[in-house]
């Protein structure tokens, strides 16, 4: 005994084929319709229905399909805002996680100068003060950038990270300036 099994696309096919497209009037004044009011009451679904010659089950599915692909549509779309704005915070948090560890080393290398420099002001026996400028001054101790590029044998490289004690490294050399 042979079983006739008919396949899914000629199921479509004879479904289909009662099915009546709408045109193009038919769709642009349930486009304007819709835009005054998604959700018609039945007398005006049955109203719309006789004025553009459909059934009014047909009228009530479209609206119900243009409801759903209006709310997928505005879904895909507050998606797509709340994306954008979640790659602009990342990118920023990430930038600002850059320029705050950035300014964790200069912080780190400014007490390290900082200590050096007390260290140096404390093993002087001569009655000389030291210089405080770079311990106790508010750009300093903020991780601000300094306005003079060289000050007493420290220099600050604006492209690096960092702060480079001239006497320490160079200790050889008499310092240009001093007469």
């Amino acid at each position: 005994m042979s079983v006739h099994r008919v396949s899914t696309s000629e199921t479509r096919k004879n479904k289909n084929e009662g099915r009546k497209r709408f045109t193009d009037k038919q769709i642009s004044f349930l486009e304007y319709m819709f835009e005054t009011q998604s959700r018609p009451e039945l007398r005006m679904k049955h109203q719309l229905a006789h004025k553009l010659g459909l059934h009014p089950r047909q009228v009530a599915i479209w609206f119900q399909n243009k409801r759903a692909r209006s709310k997928s549509r505005q879904i895909e779309q507050e998606y797509n805002t709340l994306k954008h704005n979640y790659e602009t915070l990342a990118s920023k948090s990430e930038s600002l996680k850059k320029e705050n560890q950035a300014l964790l080393n200069q912080l780190e290398v400014l007490r390290n100068v900082a200590e050096k420099r007390q260290e140096k002001g404390s093993s002087t026996s001569s009655g000389e003060e030291s210089d405080d400028r770079f311990t106790n001054s508010p750009d300093v101790m903020f991780g601000q950038e300094m306005n003079d590029s060289f000050c007493d044998g420290i220099a600050y490289f604006v492209g690096g990270n960092g702060f480079l004690d001239i006497d320490e490294e160079l200790p050889d050399l008499q310092k240009w300036w001093e007469f």
